[in-house]
């Protein structure tokens, strides 16, 4: 800015500079499953298993997400979201009721499930010594005066007198006088000797537990101004339960162990529709559909699609149809979002025809599938002697985030050793493997003396541009990173000058990635190029207000090109895929 002297208008020439594009590196997996306990319906961020185990509860539950998502961070993944699913038609949170002078209080597990029958309560009165007796309403009880009292409207009182307590409400405080809700006809008795009336206040403490956790409340009031009324203090606080109460309910009656009952998991009658899911806005969705609108998703799985295949109740053919119906709308999911992968688990059959048979279902760049399950150790087992068995989708999104924080996205995520992994359900022969390989099946193969590796990289598609992984995801990542850096040319006037910025600033940033390992070629010209001449540009397009930039990049193999066509209009920035 020039120095300002005398008045006058002055104007300020300031250099526009571009800012570089970048590459997100950041990968997160987010499942859909089964879950103990925690929100239904609703995405869960984790940045660790202890996490899990806060949201959503331990191992205790018939799906296998538990040990899915335990896996995945045991083999470096550091963060992942989590969406459980019930029937919501029969899911049932547990409740009890605590009895009360006025009506009842009820308690109400914070999430549906079975879980909240192990729910335990006990509750206890507390006192301290309200004031120091001054007079009374000994012919009606209406009233009582307290001296250096620190009583307000809505305190509960117990005043024990004949070697009985009564509970009131204060109505109403005019100074040292204390009206209460009720008359206390005894007061009569002891006018003569007024020094056999003891008044206190009262409170309550709550206790709450659930298997090795517990929350307690304590000196809890009923006046909705105190700081510790009990409605306000234990809803905001309980991560076990809820409370609602009667109006005017008083203080709950004291009780040693009371246990919640009623609740239900609702997976007996879940279906795949639950766990599909639909999407309304942001925030507002089902199943997969709460993946939708969030830019920080990189993997989706759905180890508790297995469940369908043991489900009561269905044939055969419908245990089939609602797992591929699972693994469909994963894949369906990922090709509407460009940046996702699907990681989906192959059918844990000897047969490898119904394994092939299964994968011809799709042909797809956008998934990847895993064959056979896995045995991993036991995290409740503290001698490490027991496995449980599970789907490899947990343990491979694991390995595929640990190795684009490592290696980079455009490192093949194969021949990684799965951490945890103690077996494998099925051994495959080489003869096998040189089957299903080909098809797109990705196996889970036990080494000697090394451990269980993950021994394969291909997705599911036919198209030999496509078949690996690291390919389509680092292609994926990269578009998505020029289409948001390359937002600023939108509404800018459309002549050779912009032209030549696009350029720059994509050439820069393509540059960057190919000298990092990204691009192939043993020049950057052999990596990339970028184009954005007259030619894409006709004067036609430039009265639409289109502006066209064609990027070339070579992956994996320097003389295969995949071309990106970026078209900047002026309701936005679209991305069109072209490979030769």
């Amino acid at each position: 800015m020039p120095e300002l002297v005398v008045p006058g208008i002055y104007v300020d020439e300031q250099k526009y500079t571009l800012n570089p594009l970048k590459i997100d590196t950041r990968c997160v997996a987010a499942f859909v499953g089964i879950a103990e306990k925690g929100p239904v319906n609703e995405l869960v961020m984790l940045k660790s298993f202890d996490d899990y185990l806060k949201f959503f509860g331990g191992f205790d539950t018939a799906g296998v997400l538990p040990f899915s998502v335990y896996t995945y961070f045991k083999c470096g993944a550091q963060e992942c979201a989590v969406v459980r699913v019930v029937d919501e038609k029969t899911a049932s949170p547990a409740s009890v009721t605590l009895k009360a002078r006025n009506g009842g209080v009820q308690l109400t597990a914070r999430s549906v499930g079975h879980w909240g029958n192990y729910l335990s309560f006990r509750v206890w009165h507390e006192k301290e010594r309200a004031g120091s007796f001054r007079n009374a309403d000994w012919d009606n009880g209406t009233w009582i005066e307290l001296d250096d009292h620190m009583v307000e409207k809505n305190d509960v009182i117990v005043l024990t007198l004949l070697g009985r307590e009564m509970e009131r409400c204060v109505q109403a405080v005019e100074g040292a006088r204390l009206y209460l809700s009720e008359p206390v006809r005894l007061l009569c008795r002891i006018k003569d000797s007024p020094e056999n009336l003891v008044i206190d206040k009262a409170f309550f403490s709550l206790s709450v537990s659930h298997k090795q956790q517990v929350e307690n409340f304590l000196h809890l009031s009923v006046n909705p101004d105190s700081d510790r009324f009990f409605l306000d203090y234990v809803n905001s606080r309980s991560s076990l339960c809820g409370i609602t109460a009667d109006p005017g309910v008083g203080l709950p009656r004291p009780v040693y162990s009371l246990h919640a009952s009623g609740g239900c998991d609702g997976i007996t009658s879940l279906t795949a529709g639950d766990m599909i899911g639909s999407y309304t806005a942001p925030g507002i969705g089902t199943g997969l559909g709460c993946f939708e609108g969030r830019d920080d998703i990189s993997l989706v799985a759905a180890p508790d699609a297995i469940w369908f295949l043991s489900l009561a109740g269905l044939s055969a053919d419908e245990k089939k149809k609602s797992f591929t119906a699972v693994q469909r709308a994963l894949v369906d999911h990922a090709e509407r979002f460009p940046g996702r992968f699907a990681v989906l688990d192959a059918p844990n059959t000897n047969d490898s025809l119904d394994v092939i048979t299964w994968a011809n279902s799709f042909d797809t760049p956008h998934a990847a599938a895993y064959y056979p399950f896995i045995d991993v150790i036991d995290p409740l087992d503290p001698y490490g002697a027991n496995t449980v068995r599970i789907p490899p989708s947990g343990a491979v999104c694991g390995c595929i985030v640990a190795t684009d924080g490592e290696k980079g996205i455009f490192h093949a995520p194969a021949n990684i050793v799965v951490q945890g992994a103690a077996g494998i359900s099925i051994p495959v022969a080489d003869t096998e493997y040189e089957i299903l390989y080909p098809r797109g099946i990705n196996l889970l193969k036990y080494f000697p003396g090394k451990g269980i590796k993950i021994w394969g990289a291909r997705t599911l598609s036919s198209d030999p541009d496509w078949q690996y992984i690291n390919v389509r995801r680092t292609f994926s990542r990269i578009s998505q990173s020029i289409k948001r850096g390359t937002q600023w040319a939108v509404f800018e006037t459309n002549d050779r000058n912009l032209r030549k910025r696009v350029v720059r600033q994509v050439s820069g940033f393509l540059l960057d990635l190919w000298m990092e390992g990204y691009l192939s070629g043993s020049t950057a010209e052999q990596g990339f190029y970028v184009r954005c001449d007259d030619e894409l540009n006709p004067p036609e397009k430039i009265d639409e207000g289109i502006l066209t930039v064609e990027v070339g990049m070579a992956i994996v193999k320097p003389a295969e090109f995949f071309k990106i066509i970026i078209t900047a209009e002026k309701e936005g920035a679209s991305v069109y895929i072209d490979n030769e």
